[in-house]
């Protein structure tokens, strides 16, 4: 499978679960085990998963899309050989 189909399916998946296009911390969380605080550590350092925030204000909480997470977990993938 190259990188554009698995992009795919870990999107499939994600929006199957949940139904919508953004992820909150916690659902990052719950789905793919990187935990809040993580997230929120990554966020200030401007590390991480891209996020956004959909109304503009600083203090509104951050929505990650479910095709940059995939896109991040694919891009992330370290392949081992025997």
């Amino acid at each position: 499978m190259n990188n554009k189909d698995k992009i795919k399916h870990f999107t499939s998946m994600l929006f199957s679960k949940y139904q919508k296009l953004t992820l909150t911390p916690e659902e990052v969380q719950e789905s793919i085990g990187i935990t809040v605080n993580t997230l929120k550590a990554a966020r200030l350092n401007g590390t991480g998963i891209p996020y956004v925030k959909l109304n503009g204000v600083a203090r509104s909480k951050p929505l990650y899309s479910i095709s940059t997470i995939a896109e991040e977990i694919v891009k992330r993938e370290i392949t081992t050989f025997n």
